[in-house]
């Protein structure tokens, strides 16, 4: 076997389980909520409005992006028409830069940075009952391995980078629809997802969201800059070889 599907063996070898721990994980929550009936409100909202946490939609564009991958992955191995693999491919890198890197991040960092602080802000302690330690860990912590794995796993010759001002753009767009989901939901239901609403002004509240977007767009640019500086590192290193 050449050097190039040993690659693509080596991507294929790390996304496959990491999505089948996933579908695992999702199996899990559904087996959770079917076999609970508790009214405590803090799971009662998990359970009526499970996808519409910030956390639910980072684990969606993660699943969606393993998907992708996957299948770019395969399109070279089975000899799919150079055209279509590059399809799969942008959207590969577009989802993976635009929305996977730095919402990634900002899920795992803000959630234990307000559990550290006080849990009861984001993940109430009554909820432990409900919810094992590892399936906490699943979807805020679990969830930088495939980062990792992207920024380092080889890339196929010709990779580009996506651009900063192509992917804020739609960085933007998915932030504003799910900020604009969790104040609806309040509007309609008079039910804030994150206790931590509760406790603020409605300036406050706008303030923290505007704060939010503005540490995943820094974010966004970080994941740029990594993938610049470890594609600059292959390539020198392609060239002294």
């Amino acid at each position: 076997m050449d050097e190039d599907k040993k690659k693509k063996f080596l991507g294929l070898g790390v996304y496959t389980p990491v999505w089948l721990f996933y579908y695992y994980v999702s199996k899990q929550y559904d087996y959770v909520y079917r076999n609970n009936s508790s009214n405590y409100e803090a799971f009662v909202n998990l359970k009526r409005f499970g996808s519409f946490y910030f956390t639910g939609w980072n684990f969606t564009a993660q699943v969606y992006f393993l998907v992708i991958a996957i299948i770019h992955e395969l399109s070279h191995l089975l000899g799919i028409p150079q055209n279509v693999s590059k399809y799969f491919g942008l959207i590969r890198h577009y989802l993976f830069t635009a929305i996977v890197f730095p919402c990634t991040m900002m899920v795992s960092f803000m959630f234990w940075g307000l559990y550290l602080i006080d849990r009861e802000l984001v993940f109430p302690r009554s909820l432990d009952k409900f919810y094992p330690s590892w399936m906490t860990h699943s979807v805020h912590s679990f969830i930088i391995l495939p980062i990792i794995a992207e920024i380092n796993l080889p890339k196929e010759h010709g990779f580009e980078i996506i651009d900063f001002y192509h992917a804020v753009p739609v960085l933007t767009a998915f932030i504003i629809s799910y900020e604009v989901s969790l104040i609806t939901i309040y509007l309609v239901y008079g039910v804030w997802l994150y206790p931590i609403f509760k406790y603020l002004t409605w300036l406050q509240r706008l303030s923290f969201l505007i704060i939010v977007y503005s540490i995943t767009v820094l974010l966004l640019y970080l994941g740029i800059f990594i993938q610049h500086l470890k594609k600059s590192k292959r390539v020198k290193f392609a060239n002294t070889t």
